[in-house]
């Protein structure tokens, strides 16, 4: 249906720009050239996306992911590689885009419609469906300038819909409108998923993204990084959002020599207390090194970095400084990790995050770092060790949760070593003076 083959989007950005007609005009005399330089929104996507799949593509602001919906919609032209799509795209993206603002709704339906090859009978057949569905009413024949963004937005979903295409492109624009039409808009687009139609769409609403796409692909610095299932794409997301210095790109796979029942020991011979099933392994060539992914049940273990520094040992304790994996609600709970350097780094950014796996789903109950607690931990020489401890009161309902650590670069997206669902620990509740989620130690008062 869609094969988007290694394609790439740039941007010129002007670094200097006259402020007038005679300004230009005496720079050109005087042959001064205006610099540029080129920003690529996108690079090297390569997908194939299948009929009748619902897709949807998440990222930060900045990612590229309206960029590729643009050039799926033959609104942009790629610089590099080429998109092939076979069917009738229509497309939902910025509020108002198609939309003349002195045309009414109505001469806007039929100026839409001529621009997705329908001609004025075919339109006027799907008029009375079309302003039945945007709830309009006598507003269809007003201006479009005199609408407000949520009825912009009715109108054009109500078009891209009812003119029966076979790609349906959105982007975010179903976040302007009121609850009952959100949930009107779904079930719309739930009936033209089961009719085996395409669905694209980007936004930030991974709750709705989770129930209504079956495959998720993570947009970052114009890469697709992660192109996968909701619940895994989601994980990758919430990495990246670690107060942004945390993401997946440029990372390698880490070696790994030998796997045993009771440890896993790395590259560096370390090794980790924690026990690790071993579910698969799968060999992978390289130019002499044996190397081993292990595959196992999500929530998997996941180990990426440049290793310029790594995580040696992560020692989860109790209040008495005994190591336990057993806490109430209420207790204090030290996570500490031992780091050693390999190369000289500056003002290194280590951080934790708790999540929680649920109906298939990843939650991040909390999460942390050095860089957002304004703390600056200097020059880390190489060959030197030291020890990072997080110090915590758990008031968390009652469960299992899991361990992700990391430390990375301050200034950048960079891994130095990355180790996700790394550990659990089990929050139990104690005595029956309670009920509920969450023990909030009532002190109850008796007045006479």
């Amino acid at each position: 249906m869609i094969e988007i083959i290694n394609v790439s989007k740039k941007f010129r950005i002007w670094e200097d720009r006259s402020r007038d007609l005679k300004e230009t005009t005496v720079n050109f005399l005087r042959g001064k050239k205006r610099s540029f330089r080129d920003l690529w929104a996108l690079r090297e996507i390569d997908l194939k996306i299948k009929e009748g799949e619902t897709v949807a593509f998440i990222g930060e602001n900045g990612s590229g992911k309206s960029t590729l919906l643009k050039l799926l919609g033959g609104i942009y032209t790629p610089d590099e590689g080429k998109i092939t799509t076979q069917g009738k795209i229509s497309s939902l993206l910025e509020l108002g885009v198609g939309f003349h603002p002195d045309l009414t709704g109505e001469e806007n339906i039929y100026l839409n419609g001529a621009m997705l090859g329908f001609n004025r009978n075919e339109m006027q057949k799907r008029f009375d469906e079309i302003v039945s569905f945007s709830e309009l009413g006598d507003f269809i024949y007003s201006p479009i300038r005199t609408y407000s963004s949520g009825m912009a937005m009715r109108l054009g979903f109500s078009v891209a819909m009812c003119v029966d295409p076979d790609i349906l492109l959105i982007d975010e624009v179903l976040a302007v409108g009121d609850e009952a039409f959100q949930n009107k808009c779904l079930e719309r687009l739930e009936t033209f998923k089961t009719s085996g139609r395409t669905i694209i769409l980007v936004s930030h609403g991974l709750e709705m993204i989770q129930k209504f796409c079956e495959r998720v692909i993570l947009l970052h610095e114009g890469r697709a990084v992660c192109d996968d299932v909701p619940e895994k794409t989601i994980e990758a997301y919430h990495v990246v959002l670690y107060g942004r210095e945390y993401s997946p790109v440029h990372q390698k796979v880490l070696e790994v020599g030998e796997i045993k029942s009771r440890d896993i020991h790395l590259a560096e011979t370390h090794s980790w207390d924690e026990e690790k099933p071993r579910e698969r392994t799968e060999d992978m060539p390289g130019e002499g090194n044996k190397f081993e992914v292990v595959t196992m049940e999500s929530p998997r273990y996941q180990r990426h970095g440049t290793f310029e520094a790594e995580i040696t040992r992560v020692v989860i304790k109790a209040e008495n400084g005994l190591e336990t994996v057993a806490f109430t609600p209420g207790d204090l709970i030290s996570i500490c990790l031992h780091i050693r350097f390999h190369q000289d780094l500056e003002n290194p950014n280590v951080g934790i995050a708790i999540l929680r796996h649920e109906n298939s789903k990843t939650i991040v109950v909390y999460s942390t770092n050095t860089l957002r607690k304004n703390m600056d931990l200097g020059l880390s020489k190489r060959g030197t060790d030291i020890d990072v401890e997080f110090i915590q009161r758990v008031s968390l309902p009652e469960g299992e949760y899991y361990l992700t650590v990391a430390i990375t670069n301050s200034y950048d997206s960079r891994f130095y070593d990355w180790h996700e669902n790394l550990k659990t620990f089990q929050i139990k509740k104690s005595g029956d003076s309670w009920e509920g989620m969450i023990d909030l130690n009532s002190q109850i008062m008796i007045r006479k």
